[in-house]
């Protein structure tokens, strides 16, 4: 009995020493990237916007958008799995390959259930593929956590993809455990489309990908129908900027995000707003993928809500949209999660678009979720399971692995 007890404390000290190497090692590499990766925000172009909130009208538009290339496709997902719309997928750029597209498509490292042999068929057509993001003996456990997040997509200079969905069948809420799939994805078409492009080129040639020779005159059109920019960051910028925006409101803030762990300068932001009479709704879900994050967002909620924040909690499904709408004029969609992978780790991608009508709209869609919603009230917390209540003392440094 006393060797198995001194066995297991053995056994949990090297875990606990592995882990704060892992941290160091972590934090090294964080430091590392960013002083070679600064955030790019791009110059304002025009462009018409459609937003697409479910994994079947987004698939549609993609689909037919595909299919419609003359000049190249390039894609990068973070997710692709291997089921039967993924298929469909791989089945589409196989032929637009054939026909003498250039298609591209990048998937990050850790992120893809492709089998080898559908690789092979994909490059055996002509697809070029590519893993982004590789794991690197330099800093090796950071390589490990950095990801590439980035869902991009440059169709033809003149359309492209920016949001939270990926590719495979749960998108379609065909997962039994997850069930009905909302989130927020926006397809442009215009002038805009060329910073996707210039953004995938740059991470395909990072990831070792097949050099890209040729360089498309961009698409120039008449549109004057949304003006959108573009933040593609990696590391602690994205709060700044974050935190400017909210620090700029003057009446409300809406936020939806899968995953709630901001730190404590955006908190503060957040209550500052309050404090001045902006009126802050967030909007996250009930049931998610990754229950481990709900219960460190436990006691920053509590506090948000005792200075007068809207909390709801998706019913309908699980909730996957990252979108933040400002004064009802301008929003922000993209890939970025309100938690520290985001914001500290991974590679990201948001379309900030300087139009009321859009900023309306996807108000409008956003109220719509949160009829299908409850609103959280300071009393649900004491009635959390008791497992649950410990784990609101995660230390913060800890959330950078959640």
């Amino acid at each position: 009995m006393k060797k198995a007890i001194k066995v297991i404390m053995v056994i949990i000290v090297l875990s606990v020493i592995l882990f704060f190497i892992m941290h160091w090692d972590v934090r090294q590499g964080v430091k590392n990237y960013t002083r070679t990766h600064p955030i790019t925000e791009t110059l304002s172009s025009n462009a018409s916007i459609e937003i697409l909130n479910t994994g079947k009208s987004f698939y549609e538009n993609l689909f037919n958008d595909i299919d419609s290339a003359e000049h190249y496709v390039w894609i990068h997902f973070f997710i692709i799995r291997d089921d039967k719309v993924s298929h469909e997928f791989f089945n589409l750029l196989m032929k637009k390959a054939q026909k003498g597209v250039d298609v591209r498509l990048s998937v990050d490292f850790l992120g893809s259930d492709i089998p080898p042999k559908n690789i092979k068929r994909m490059e055996k057509a002509g697809v070029k593929i590519t893993k982004s993001r590789p794991l690197s003996l330099k800093n090796i456990f950071y390589s490990l956590h950095h990801r590439n997040h980035r869902r991009l997509i440059s169709i033809d200079d003149n359309i492209a993809y920016i949001g939270g969905f990926n590719m495979g069948e749960e998108y379609l809420g065909k997962d039994p455990k997850l069930g009905y799939w909302r989130d927020y994805h926006i397809r442009l078409a215009g002038d805009a489309g060329k910073e996707v492009y210039k953004q995938f080129k740059r991470d395909w040639t990072e990831d070792g990908g097949e050099e890209i020779k040729s360089d498309l005159t961009p698409y120039t059109s008449a549109s004057t129908e949304g003006s959108v920019h573009f933040i593609f960051s990696t590391g602690d910028p994205l709060i700044e900027r974050t935190i400017d925006w909210i620090n700029e409101a003057e009446k409300s803030v809406t936020i939806t995000t899968p995953y709630f762990i901001p730190n404590n300068k955006l908190i503060t932001a957040l209550k500052e707003a309050l404090k001045r009479g902006v009126e802050v709704n967030i909007l996250v879900p009930d049931d998610t993928d990754a229950w481990f994050t709900k219960p460190s967002s436990y006691r920053i909620e509590k506090s948000l809500l005792k200075e007068g924040v809207h909390l709801y909690l998706y019913q309908k499904g699980f909730f996957h949209g990252k979108v933040m709408v400002v004064d009802h004029a301008w929003a922000d969609v993209g890939t970025a999660n309100w938690d520290p992978r985001s914001f500290y780790l991974n590679d990201e991608s948001n379309c900030i678009i300087r139009d009321e009508e859009v900023a309306r709209h996807l108000e409008s869609l956003i109220k719509e979720d949160m009829k299908d919603s409850e609103k959280v009230t300071r009393r649900d917390f004491d009635e959390l399971p008791f497992w649950e209540k410990p784990l609101q003392k995660t230390p913060h440094w800890l959330y950078y692995y959640f």
